[in-house]
């Protein structure tokens, strides 16, 4: 299995605009990978540096979830040697890539960091970015225990859908946010009838969820364009497998 097909198999789909993979893991594989500005059909591709390994990415959504994204965006603004590390990084993101004019992550105005996703994998694949270190430090560990590139275990899988559930259940108190949580998960369940069926095992769900992250970001992205972008994708994604999983021919609580 070559790069690309290593790649395909952790975000669930056929990675548009590869080029490289910039870092990996300590086991071998694509851990953040790099991308070219414009991918086969001309389109262009804001993001060059992207997080593909399952583990680091679930462990930022996560963090997003609870509240990442606004309160290192307030930190990048209150923190001058982060607010410093922030400008020349979004200035070496357009010297390094000078086809698009757009920061890291696509950014092309200031305010919210909107992914830390990208930040993240900045740093990670350019060494010295302080903002993108931090956010990284903050991560119970950047890298699992084992692959985690290999199939996802039925057990595991089930257990991060049921913790996802809980997390929205949790904020039931905040109805706007809850809200606006259940109509995302809505949507990605309205995605898996379409991606499964209404016939599957747990198994099949299990291996659904193999890159589920990236493709519920991009569907909640399309849902809302002009938006700041999905806070809780992780989150979303969790709870709508534990809602859809409810259907499968072998479930049982």
């Amino acid at each position: 299995m070559n790069d690309q097909e290593v790649v395909a198999r952790q975000i669930g789909r056929a990675p548009r605009a590869f080029r490289r993979v910039a870092v990996r893991c300590p086991f071998g594989k694509p851990a953040v990978t790099e991308q070219a500005p414009f991918d086969a059909d001309g389109r262009p591709f804001p993001t060059q540096y992207y997080v593909t390994c399952r583990h680091l990415v679930a462990a930022i959504s996560r963090l997003e979830a609870a509240g990442g994204v606004e309160r290192w965006t307030r930190a990048a603004r209150e923190d001058d040697e982060l607010a410093a590390s922030l400008a020349a990084a979004q200035e070496e993101q357009r010297r390094v890539r000078p086809e698009l004019d757009a920061g890291i992550g696509g950014s092309t105005r200031t305010g919210s960091l909107k992914c830390l996703h990208a930040h993240a994998a900045f740093a990670l694949a350019r060494p010295g970015y302080e903002l993108g270190d931090r956010i990284l430090a903050e991560l119970p560990s950047i890298w699992p225990d084992s692959c985690c590139t290999d199939p996802v275990e039925v057990e595991l899988a089930r257990q991060h859908w049921l913790d996802g559930n809980r997390r929205v259940e949790r904020t039931r108190e905040d109805d706007r946010r809850y809200r606006m949580l259940v109509g995302d998960v809505e949507l990605v369940v309205a995605q898996l009838r379409k991606r499964i069926g209404q016939n599957f095992t747990l198994a099949e769900l299990a291996g659904a969820y193999d890159g589920a992250d990236e493709w519920v970001r991009a569907l909640l992205d399309d849902a809302d364009p002009e938006g700041p972008g999905p806070s809780e994708p992780g989150t979303v994604a969790d709870a709508a497998f534990h809602v859809y999983s409810h259907g499968a021919s072998d479930y049982r609580p």
